[in-house]
């Protein structure tokens, strides 16, 4: 398979960059997060990392973001997860200032849901905000 880069983006105080590619044969995109595997060490991060990717490999739900495949180089890892364009929920904060009611009902249904699937597997996510939703 051949692809090519879209755009890259280096999230603030993150361990991972995230990259849009698009798949020539079929025009498929995704994203590609590389994670530096020295700053998950330094970090003390392996088992929230392994934790991840075992949630991500179980949980096939529509507001969980769809793991595709993993790899890895000897300075990063990478995930190839499903592209999801507008971004998290930080972000459409800051685009819209304020949601209407009728938009703030469906998000916070979609975040519960997102939880309640992650539940059902036996996983509960330490620490929860705008910028993990989205």
């Amino acid at each position: 398979m051949h692809y090519v880069c879209l755009t890259t983006s280096d999230l603030f105080l993150s361990l991972r960059q995230v990259r849009i590619y698009r798949e020539k044969a079929t025009g498929h995109v995704y994203a590609m997060k590389k994670l530096k595997k020295s700053e998950i060490l330094q970090r003390g991060q392996v088992e929230h990392v392994k934790a991840k990717r075992n949630l991500l490999d179980q949980v096939d739900n529509n507001c969980i973001d769809k793991l595709y495949c993993l790899f890895q180089d000897e300075e990063y890892l990478y995930r190839i997860t499903k592209y999801l364009p507008g971004g998290d929920m930080m972000t459409l904060l800051m685009r819209n200032d304020t949601l209407t009611e009728d938009e703030a009902r469906f998000y916070i249904g979609e975040t519960i849901l997102a939880i309640e699937s992650i539940h059902k597997h036996n996983y509960i996510h330490r620490y929860i905000d705008v910028s993990l939703i989205i």
